[in-house]
């Protein structure tokens, strides 16, 4: 187990140097900038509720992770992913909110929870039940491979699970195997959904909230989409950027965008978004299957 990886500089290591990322950082920094020159308005002030969602907070990103709730915090109320769904269905924008959540279950999401129960800030983790509690190295290091594009990292076991539900966390559904829902036929989605329900749900109770693997909208569609509240989730959750503005508009079973967050990024990266998406207009809700 010594050689899980523990550290996000060895994943950068992983999966290597990208030009295109030095150059995306440079223009968001512009961006950014240019934002901050022209918001006579205080666009970050606007109500709205704003989703992010992390993979991970390894060791070397607790310091920024920290640094980064604390600077939300000056501008934002954070809510539950429960209480978000909820003021998005009944129109109760009031204010700028961020709910955040977390997908795939790392091990390392404890370093997450330690910061947010500081401030108590309650993360939806979505979890694929077959990751939980994995302990072969070689399990392990395919999982990660074939399904996430990263290197050898741990799981968090049930116990893990089980304390942060304690904690006034909220558990979620991230699928069984962290398949692409765009390539499955109905009954293996159904099939999918409902497993992975009961089997996190024959420890944490009821179990609401489901994310996409993946989660572009190339990655899931409509016959997923009404099997996801088929199966009984009040929820479903994509990778698409963007945020909920108050609305007159149908406002059930959305499609939630969420912005992942990297804590290894600078701040830059995250904030040129997070105005960016500040600036949308009011038809907030992408969802082409209604």
């Amino acid at each position: 187990m010594s050689l899980l990886t523990k550290n996000y500089l060895e994943v950068k290591k992983y999966k290597g140097y990208k030009v295109r990322d030095s150059i995306k950082n440079i223009v968001l920094k512009i961006g950014l900038k240019l934002y901050e020159l022209t918001d006579v308005k205080n666009i970050l002030l606007r109500p709205k509720i704003q989703f992010i969602y992390i993979h991970h907070v390894f060791d070397d990103e607790v310091f920024n992770f920290e640094k980064l709730i604390l600077k939300l915090m000056k501008t934002n109320t954070f809510i539950t992913h429960s209480d978000a769904i909820s003021r998005i269905e009944n129109n109760m924008i009031d204010k700028p909110y961020i709910s955040i959540s977390s997908d795939d279950g790392f091990k390392n999401n404890l370093n997450a929870a330690k910061i947010l129960d500081k401030y108590n800030i309650k993360c939806c983790f979505f979890i694929n039940p077959d990751s939980i509690g994995l302990k072969d190295f070689d399990d392990i290091k395919n999982y990660c491979k074939n399904k996430l594009n990263m290197p050898p990292v741990e799981f968090l076991d049930w116990e893990d699970i089980l304390y942060l539900k304690k904690n006034g966390h909220e558990i979620g559904s991230h699928s069984i195997g962290h398949l692409n829902f765009s390539k499955l036929n109905e009954r293996a989605i159904n099939d999918n959904l409902i497993e992975s329900k009961q089997i996190l749900e024959s420890k944490c109770n009821k179990i609401n909230h489901f994310a996409y693997p993946y989660g572009r909208l190339i990655d899931f569609n409509k016959m997923s989409y009404d099997a996801v509240f088929k199966t009984g989730y009040s929820s479903c959750s994509s990778a698409i950027r963007g945020c909920h503005f108050p609305s007159k508009t149908n406002t059930k079973r959305i499609i939630i965008k969420r912005d992942i967050v990297i804590m290894d990024h600078n701040f830059s990266n995250i904030f040129y978004f997070l105005y960016k998406n500040s600036y949308g207009n009011d038809q907030i809700f992408l969802n082409p299957f209604l």
